[in-house]
C-alpha cells in the first residue's frame, strides 16, 4: 500500500524559557549594581554611612532600569517572538535587542526622577540632582556591556537546553530503534523460514519491508483434512500504511487467517470470515489486500480468492499473463459484508506462478517513474532461466534495485513463486 504514516523527525527549536531569561537579566542587573557601587564608593565623602546605603541605592537604580528591560522582553516574547523566530537568527535577536534598548532608554529617562526619590528615602534631608546628559556616554557604554553579556548568557543557556534536548532525542531514538528491531525480528519470525513441501511443486517466498517493520506478509498453511504434502494454502497480504501500526494490523490479520484457514478449504469463505471482524476491530483507514489460495498437488490446481491484491502472473510457454479473479476485489476491512468468489486455475508442468504485492510495480526511480508491470513481466521472464527459486526471486529483486538506483525503497516488497514440476 502507498499510505506513508511516517512522521518527519522533530527539529530542535528550543528557546530559553521566559522565566529563566528574566532570571539571567536579574543576575546581570545585580552584578552591575555591585560594580557601579564599587567604582563610585568614594564619590560621596560628605555623606556618612555610604557603604550599605549606597549599595542599596545602586541596586534600586539597577533594578529600576532593568524593570523596563524586563517589561520589553516580556512584550517581545509574548507578542512578537512567534512572528520573528522563523526569520533568521540575526533578525530575531536584533529585534529583541531593539526592544531591550528601548526599555533601557525608557528606564534611564525615568531614572531622572527615581534617583532623587530613592536618594531622599535613604538620606532624608539630602537632595541629588541626577542629570542623564552628564553621563549619557557612560550609560550607553553600560548598555553595550549589558547587551554583550546578556546575549552571551541567554545564548549559552539556550545552547545547553538544545544539547540536553538533543541528547534526550538521541536516547529516545536509540530506544525506538531497539524496539523496532525487536518488532522486525518478531514480524519476520511469523513468516515461513523455509519452503513448504507440496507434491509436484516448488515454492519459495520472500518479504522485504521498506522500514524496520511493515505491513506485508506471506504465509503457508496446511488445511485440516488435506493429505500431507498434497495441499498447501498460500497467502500474500499487504496492510495499508507502514511502520508499527501496519505491522500490528498485519499480525492481527495473520492470526485471523490461521484461525479460519486451518478448518476450511474454500478460500472465498476464509476471506469472508476474516473480513467481518477485521472491519469491526480496525481503524477505518486500515485495510488489508490479500490473495489467498489453496494449491492442490494431485489435481495441479490453484483455487484462489483475490481481495484487492495484485493479480498473479502466470508464465507459460514463454508468455506472461495476469490472472484475473472472479467476484468483488475489495480489500479486507473496507466494508462489513463482501461476498468474495473463488477462481480455480489449472496448472501445467513447467508453469511459473508469481504472487506479489504492489511494492514491486510501484517502486520508483530518481525521476519518480514507476517500475511498472511491463518491467515486472520482463524481470519475471528473465527469472525463469534460474533453476533455483530463491535465485529467481533475487534476480527480480536485483532488477528492481537497478531501476530504483539511489532512491530508497518506497513500499514493502513481497513475492511468492510457484513452479510446477
Amino acid at each position: 500500500m502507498n499510505i506513508n504514516e511516517h512522521a518527519k523527525p522533530t527539529e530542535l527549536n528550543k528557546e530559553t524559557p521566559i522565566g529563566k531569561e528574566l532570571l539571567i537579566w536579574f543576575a546581570i542587573a545585580t552584578v552591575l549594581a555591585f560594580v557601579n557601587w564599587y567604582l563610585n564608593r568614594g564619590n560621596w565623602p560628605e555623606v556618612s554611612h555610604t557603604g550599605l546605603r549606597m549599595l542599596v541605592i545602586q541596586l534600586s537604580y539597577s533594578y529600576f532600569v532593568f524593570l523596563h528591560i524586563f517589561l520589553m522582553i516580556v512584550v517581545f516574547r509574548a507578542v512578537l517572538w512567534d512572528r520573528v523566530k522563523s526569520s533568521g537568527k540575526l533578525f530575531s535577536e536584533g529585534s529583541g535587542m531593539l526592544l531591550a534598548f528601548l526599555g533601557f532608554a525608557l528606564g534611564l529617562f525615568n531614572l531622572q526622577w527615581f534617583a532623587g526619590f530613592a536618594y531622599g528615602v535613604m538620606y532624608p534631608g539630602f537632595t541629588i540632582n541626577f542629570q542623564l546628559a552628564d553621563s549619557l556616554g557612560y550609560w550607553l557604554a553600560v548598555f553595550v556591556v549589558i547587551a554583550i553579556i546578556g546575549t552571551f548568557a541567554v545564548s549559552y543557556h539556550t545552547m545547553r537546553l538544545n544539547l540536553k534536548e538533543s541528547y534526550r532525542i538521541q536516547l529516545e531514538r536509540e530506544r525506538l530503534r531497539g524496539e523496532l528491531e525487536m518488532a522486525r525480528e518478531m514480524q519476520l519470525g511469523l513468516m515461513p523460514s523455509e519452503a513448504p513441501d507440496c507434491a509436484g511443486f516448488d515454492i519459495f517466498g520472500m518479504c522485504l519491508p521498506a522500514t524496520e517493520v511493515g505491513g506485508d506478509f506471506f504465509d503457508y498453511i496446511r488445511p485440516d483434512g488435506g493429505e500431507k504434502d498434497a495441499e498447501i494454502a498460500i497467502a500474500v497480504a499487504d496492510v495499508s500504511g507502514k511502520g508499527m501500526k501496519a505491522a500490528m494490523t498485519a499480525v492481527m490479520v495473520s492470526g485471523m487467517l490461521n484461525t479460519e484457514a486451518i478448518h476450511r478449504t474454500n478460500p472465498a469463505e476464509v476471506l469472508i470470515r476474516i473480513n467481518r471482524p477485521l472491519y469491526r476491530k480496525s481503524d477505518r483507514r486500515m485495510f488489508a489486500a490479500m490473495l489467498y489460495g489453496i494449491l492442490d498437488g494431485r489435481k495441479r490446481t490453484f483455487a484462489f480468492t483475490n481481495a484487492g491484491q495484485m493479480p498473479p502472473l502466470l508464465l507459460r510457454d514463454g508468455k506472461v499473463v495476469a490472472i484475473a479473479s472472479h467476484g468483488p476485489r475489495l480489500p479486507l476491512g473496507v466494508t462489513a459484508e463482501v461476498n468474495y468468489a473463488r477462481k480455480v486455475l489449472t496448472l501445467e508442468p513447467g508453469d511459473h506462478l508469481l504472487l506479489y504485492t504492489d511494492g514491486i510495480n510501484e517502486a520508483r526511480d530518481g525521476d519518480r517513474d514507476l517500475f511498472g508491470e511491463e518491467r515486472l513481466v520482463e524481470a519475471f521472464l528473465a527469472s525463469a532461466e534460474y533453476s533455483m527459486l530463491p535465485r529467481a526471486l533475487e534476480a527480480i529483486q536485483s532488477r528492481i534495485k537497478t531501476f530504483s538506483g539511489d532512491e530508497p525503497q518506497h513500499d514493502d516488497i513481497t513475492m511468492v513463486l510457484l513452479r510446477v514440476q
